[in-house]
């Protein structure tokens, strides 16, 4: 078929034939594309609806669920203290803000007292720097009546360590430090 005689034959055609065909062709639409539709809308609506009530009511979480124990124990005396520790812990003649007892594993092993000048004095068995000060720099080591303390400055913070008769102990200090540090050294013995 030429060009000619498609054209002739295309522009014989009936309009109505057309919009026949055209409307047929709409009438014929799966039904199941609506209804798959309807179905998907339902689903999104019903998992919605789900995730929103599983939330509702509950703006934090459950607070047993998240919250791990105290490690430190805040106590009223020295007496306290030592209730939980199964040692003696020296005392200075300074006036106490606060007594507490460090806990690791759920056992107590360190007393720490703060003192109401800013100074504060720490004890525990073993050995090592539980001053919780890192980073200090030695200034100086001395022999205080047969032990050895060594002294660090961090900052503005000046502090001894020292180790005692299976002890190590620490103590953070504002002024005079050295002679405090004697005190416990000599309540120790």
């Amino acid at each position: 078929m030429r060009k000619e005689e498609f054209c002739e034959v295309l522009g014989d055609i009936n309009e109505a034939y057309v919009k026949e065909a055209r409307a047929d062709r709409k009438a014929r639409r799966p039904s199941w594309q609506k209804w798959g539709a309807i179905a998907a809308c339902f689903c999104l609506l019903v998992v919605g609806g789900v995730m929103l009530s599983q939330h509702s009511g509950q703006a934090a979480p459950d607070p047993d669920m998240v919250q791990i124990p105290n490690p430190v124990i805040s106590v009223a005396s020295v007496e306290e203290m030592e209730t939980y520790l199964d040692f003696d812990v020296p005392v200075l003649d300074n006036e106490v803000e606060s007594y507490s007892v460090l806990v690791e594993d759920q056992y107590p092993v360190m007393g720490q007292i703060h003192y109401a000048d800013g100074s504060e004095f720490r004890m525990q068995y073993g050995s090592g720097d539980i001053s919780g000060i890192y980073g200090g720099t030695l200034q100086e080591s001395q022999d205080v009546e047969g032990v050895t303390v060594a002294y660090y400055q961090y900052a503005d913070t000046s502090y001894a360590i020292w180790e005692q008769n299976g002890f190590t102990f620490s103590y953070v200090y504002t002024s005079s430090g050295s002679a405090e540090v004697e005190s416990i050294i000599q309540q120790v013995a």
